[in-house]
């Protein structure tokens, strides 16, 4: 195996057709895609990345771990590329990667640091969790944040197990007041479509959150909008992105942005219109992917961070993400 670290960003396109294709391989998360990564560099990136890789001899990519360094106030660290509106981090394995890959990712990446290597946001199964420290490192760790998981049944009528009735109910009489009120439907946008279904899910959700005092949420940030502009139509080419929309009497009601893995789907934000509330074109929504992803044989519904009610209610249980910090020993 030969093993290299990328450290300029005029290395990484020469990397971008290596990374999808063992993104691909790995059957690995929406959030380790370059279609991903690659969107929130050019946004968000410093001029100091720290790519790992791992290569067999005939000189296939086999792992990738994707780091960079952030240097404040005279100090540096390591931290994962997509780090703050990343929900899952880790690295890339090929399934043929050799057990030990991660350790030695680890290993290439640390080789000339002195500063600690922040790893957030890192799930039960993520290959970063169980790796061995470097030789001359140190690991401790932190509990994150939930991230509420819906386990699927077999079939829409076995969603009467999991999900509790009472939302259940809610889903029925929100589909009686929503067909009284002239008819809905869900649709899930075509490459055409997608620019202008982001633009009203950004306004709906900013009406939303400012409206609660909180100046447009999470979309509020320039540098987080122009992110999500870059990364869509990359998402859409790779075959993750999922724009959903829900119209109540022809108008749009509700949009959802959600992301498509192996077996699962994640439910990463969305906006509803308020003034749609009696119909809860949230609940309709939701109600309609959970049902869409029990029939494409899908496994888990991924409501992401945070404990919101309403993934509780849906019947969602926690999985709780993890810190890890490798300091020199």
């Amino acid at each position: 195996m030969r093993h290299d670290l990328i450290t300029t960003n005029e290395a990484i396109p020469a990397l971008r057709e290596e990374w999808d294709a063992l993104w691909r391989r790995a059957g690995a998360r929406p959030f380790q895609a370059p279609a991903w990564l690659l969107p929130w560099w050019s946004v968000f990136g410093t001029r100091h990345p720290r790519i790992a890789t791992l290569r067999d001899g005939g000189g296939t990519l086999r792992a990738l771990l994707p780091l960079y360094r952030l240097e404040e106030n005279g100090t540096a660290k390591l931290l994962p590329m997509g780090v703050g509106i990343t929900d899952y981090t880790d690295a890339l394995l090929d399934p043929e990667a050799p057990p030990d890959a991660v350790t030695h990712l680890l290993a290439t990446a640390l080789a000339n640091e002195t500063g600690p290597c922040d790893l957030p946001d890192l799930p039960p199964d993520a290959a970063l969790l169980a790796a061995a420290p470097p030789e001359g490192w140190r690991a401790e760790t932190w509990s994150g944040e939930p991230c509420p998981v819906l386990a699927l049944p077999d079939s829409v009528e076995a969603l009467r197990g999991p999900v509790p009735s009472n939302t259940l109910r809610k889903l029925r009489m929100s589909r009686h007041r929503a067909e009284r009120a002239g008819g809905w439907s869900a649709t899930t946008a075509r490459l055409d479509e997608v620019p202008a279904l982001w633009e009203r899910l950004v306004a709906l959700h900013q009406s939303r959150w400012t409206r609660k005092g909180e100046k447009g949420g999470v979309l509020a940030d320039p540098s987080v909008l122009a992110f999500h502009r870059a990364a869509l139509p990359e998402l859409q080419a790779a075959g993750a992105l999922r724009l959903h929309a829900l119209k109540i009497g022809g108008e749009i009601a509700a949009v959802f942005h959600t992301l498509a893995g192996p077996g699962r789907l994640h439910l990463y934000i969305g906006g509803f219109d308020e003034a749609r509330a009696f119909e809860s074109p949230g609940t309709l929504l939701l109600g309609h992917l959970i049902e869409s992803a029990v029939t494409e044989g899908l496994r888990e519904i991924h409501f992401l961070r945070g404990a919101e009610p309403y993934k509780y209610a849906w019947g969602a249980g926690d999985r709780v993400n993890t810190g890890r910090r490798l300091t020199r020993a």
